[in-house]
């Protein structure tokens, strides 16, 4: 069979552009596993859009935005202002203590309820509280003004720390610390899908290379099959030895092995391509034959390196999220610094009451007679309440400080060396980064090199084969030249692939390392942030002389 008016290269590249067809006039080894089946044509951007929404290990890292983003809400909450509120019943009988309550105890009844809210500020860590109380209470006490009595009171309290947790506390630590992990589970997710599209991409073009390989191991056996047929003839007139016969059989059946091989490599290339893209919901997808009809990128001018890299380094993701990291170890710095000061909080607070109820008038000396009643309605003890009748308010200073070494000041050592750390790594990031850029640059100038290189040699080889084939065809060849020949024809035309294969890998990478680290670099698994702790809200109450009876 001559091959003098075919090129080597050029067959190469029509099936990479085709995908694998067979030779004409010759059968396959064996039937396609490929017949039969539906077949979905698949661009290189319809590759990419399937993956990036049916992926479902970048839905892992996807849903960890999710979780970062309800971390932000928990820490959020520590600033919403809380509702209290109770109700209640009480009684308590105290028995005769002195002459004046003679044979007879004293029994009270309460019914009180009491409603507040008090919240967290989001600057400066200030506290405030209102609240408004009320109650009736019942008592036989011969003491008493009022049976039944109703009382009530509006309290409003504010603390504000001075020195410590004045510019940062835990609430405020945790809800920067968990923005900012918010924003790292984003980074790691456009990481994530930067390698994901690339890891398509790459899928591709092997898939392309794998099935273009399977048309060349077709056309090799189809060349290896003519020999056999000429050897035999050859043998049968007596112009060739019976061994010439066995050596083209014995290439027709390693080439058989090959093509086996290739078809089955093919299928691995086209699994691993499906499980990139495939919906996890749509078991149908796996019986689809994949033909990828994306069209080699040409050799071009070599990229811009210097350009790449400074945009790496401004732009990788993994070199924001660790600087994120960083921020969040400095956060923790100034917080635990902050800690090591006194605590100096200003407290102050009003309560306005109010008193109203069945009020006994008496007469005579104390405790009186009881010579009637006067009744006053809840409005007066309301009116008591606003009106500022009876005040109590409150104005000072707290101070506590630890003796001794506190547990910040042990907190702030490790996390002084974990900010340190922190910054370690991003300087160790840019190195690695810059290093990475600059060898995908060189990788895409020598691969463009060796494909040049190899489309040469396969011409090469296909002039050599054509040559010992028409020196075979008028008798100054042997069997085995040619077998040779069509040997060093099929390595050079796999190595071609192989280099163009290498040529869109690292045309890959290069435009993915400029985002991203390379897969085998990269985190494996999304951003987990730290726990967000509950941080209840104090109810200020004001500063009052110990045994005042004030609260």
């Amino acid at each position: 069979m001559s091959i003098r008016h075919l090129s080597a290269s050029a067959a190469i590249l029509v099936a990479l552009a085709a995908g694998p067809v067979a030779a004409q006039g010759q059968a396959p080894a064996s039937p396609s596993p490929d017949a039969g089946r539906e077949t979905l044509r698949l661009t290189l951007d319809e590759a990419v859009r399937r993956a990036v929404a049916s992926n479902p290990d970048l839905a892992v890292v996807r849903l960890g935005t999710e979780v970062e983003a309800a971390r932000v809400g928990e820490s959020r909450s520590a600033f919403v202002p809380q509702l209290s509120s109770s109700i209640g019943r009480s009684s308590s009988a105290t028995p005769p203590s002195t002459l004046l309550l003679g044979q007879r105890g004293v029994d009270v009844d309460d019914w009180f309820s009491s409603t507040g809210v008090r919240q967290r500020l989001p600057w400066g860590s200030g506290t405030w509280s209102v609240s408004y109380d009320t109650a009736r209470s019942a008592t036989n006490s011969p003491f008493s003004s009022f049976d039944p009595s109703l009382q009530s009171g509006f309290e409003i309290s504010f603390s504000q720390p001075l020195l410590r947790d004045r510019a940062i506390d835990a609430a405020r630590q945790q809800y920067l610390i968990a923005r900012r992990n918010e924003q790292s589970a984003d980074l790691r997710y456009r990481e994530s899908e930067v390698q994901a599209i690339a890891a398509v991409k790459q899928a591709y073009w092997t898939l392309k290379a794998t099935m273009a390989n399977v048309d060349v191991q077709q056309r090799s056996l189809d060349l290896a099959q003519q020999l056999a047929r000429d050897t035999r003839v050859r043998v049968d007139a007596g112009q060739n030895p019976p061994l010439d016969l066995v050596q083209a059989e014995a290439e027709v059946a390693q080439r058989r092995e090959n093509l086996i091989r290739a078809r089955a490599t093919a299928e691995d290339a086209e699994d691993a391509l499906r499980r990139l893209i495939a919906d996890p919901a749509d078991p149908g997808f796996w019986r689809l034959h994949l033909d990828p009809i994306e069209t080699p990128t040409p050799s071009g001018v070599a990229p811009d390196i210097d350009a790449a890299v400074t945009k790496a380094l401004g732009e990788r993701y993994d070199l924001a999220r660790a600087g994120h990291d960083l921020e969040n170890a400095q956060t923790t710095v100034k917080f635990l610094d902050n800690q090591k000061l006194p605590d100096v909080r200003l407290e102050t607070s009003y309560r306005g009451s109010g008193l109203a109820g069945t009020e006994f008038v008496r007469d005579g000396g104390f405790p009186g007679v009881i010579t009637g009643t006067r009744n006053r309605g809840y409005g007066t003890a309301l009116g008591q309440v606003f009106g500022n009748d009876y005040p109590s308010w409150s104005l000072g200073v707290t101070v506590s400080y630890p003796l001794g070494r506190s547990y910040e000041e042990a907190g702030r050592v490790r996390a002084e060396a974990e900010a340190r750390q922190a910054q370690q790594r991003i300087a160790s990031l840019r190195l690695k980064a810059a290093e990475t850029v600059r060898r995908a640059g060189r990788q895409i100038r020598s691969a463009a090199e060796r494909v040049d290189a190899a489309r040469a040699g396969a011409g090469l080889a296909e002039q050599r084969l054509d040559t010992e084939q028409r020196r075979y065809d008028v008798g100054l060849s042997t069997t085995f030249l040619v077998t040779q020949a069509q040997r060093d024809l099929l390595e050079a035309q796999v190595n071609l692939l192989q280099t163009m294969l290498d040529y869109e890998s690292s045309l890959v990478s290069f435009e993915a390392v400029q985002l991203a680290p390379p897969a085998s670099d990269a985190d494996r698994g999304p951003v987990t942030g730290q726990p967000v702790l509950p941080l209840p809200t104090a109810a200020p109450r004001g500063i009052f002389r110990t045994g005042s009876g004030s609260q």
